[in-house]
């Protein structure tokens, strides 16, 4: 028999609110706006064209080497004892060795920072209660860097409608992924014989990689040098951070309280998320 599901605390509705705040609207290039003292919009202009086939192909090798890692080591005690700010410092200091050399230091940047984020978002699914040694919760993990980007689908949930677009997508791969090595998964990506696995990884990258440009377009703004990308790079690992805390956070809640009951409590929250921001609006709150 099941245990019986537990209704939503008043504590639980109040995560639910800020989970909506945070997720439906993007916050990474807000933040890095007030870094650099310079309007989002003006930020992406500076960005060279040559660095948007840089971030694709940096993008799919950091995905591909943070799955590598997930597969070999997220279950081990090892590298989760060090906590989620012990990763936004290492990642920063990634960054600073990364803005000494500008964008020729970003293909091997950026794959290192995301496996570094590979390491904290585990440790806060572990936190939140789930299995790493189930393979859907590796590609859940990997799913959080599809997340805090701008809805792709017209939908009223940027947050749910990136989980719904991966979901028959994270069943089929970790299905891939169960019983296999991280050196077999690697051959097998690598010879087109997982597909499920590589249709998940192109569906993340599209979104990360909106969030990818959005941080270099930061680090090509002429601030100082090594200490911008460490700011930079402090902010985008925090960014995620967040995502993960928020996202697991609802996994654990629908595990507590059902699915659909949590899911119409975070809609909910999105409309009350979308009043606060247009409080002027004569409109809002009218349905």
């Amino acid at each position: 028999m099941h245990e019986p599901q537990k209704p939503l605390s008043a504590e639980d509705l109040r995560f639910i609110d800020e989970a909506a705040l945070y997720l439906e609207e993007p916050r990474f290039l807000m933040k890095v706006a007030n870094l650099v003292g310079k309007p989002a919009e003006w930020a992406l202009t500076v960005l060279p064209k040559k660095a948007h086939a840089l971030v694709s192909d940096a993008t799919q090798s950091a995905l591909n080497g943070a799955l590598y890692v997930g597969v070999r080591s997220l279950t081990s005690h090892r590298i989760l004892a060090a906590g989620p700010r012990v990763h936004v410092t290492l990642t920063a200091i990634a960054g600073a060795v990364g803005g000494l050399f500008g964008l020729f230091g970003a293909a091997v940047e950026i794959p290192l920072t995301t496996t570094l984020m590979m390491r904290s978002i585990a440790q806060i699914a572990k936190g939140n209660g789930s299995d790493l040694a189930d393979p859907e919760t590796l590609m859940q993990c990997l799913s959080v860097f599809s997340f805090g980007a701008p809805n792709l689908e017209a939908m009223e949930s940027a947050f749910l409608s990136a989980r719904f677009a991966l979901a028959e997508e994270v069943k089929r791969a970790a299905a891939f992924v169960a019983g296999r090595t991280a050196e077999g998964i690697a051959t097998a990506v690598k010879n087109g014989a997982a597909p499920a696995l590589v249709n998940l990884l192109n569906k993340i990258a599209a979104r990360f990689q909106i969030q990818v440009t959005e941080k270099l377009a930061a680090e090509a703004i002429p601030i100082a040098g090594a200490l911008g990308g460490a700011l930079i790079n402090a902010a985008f690992t925090d960014h995620f951070n967040r995502v993960a805390e928020f996202h697991f956070g609802i996994v654990r809640l629908e595990r507590q309280s059902g699915q659909d009951v949590v899911q119409a409590a975070y809609l909910k929250a999105v409309e009350r998320a979308k009043q606060r921001r247009r409080p002027n609006d004569p409109n809002a709150g009218s349905t």
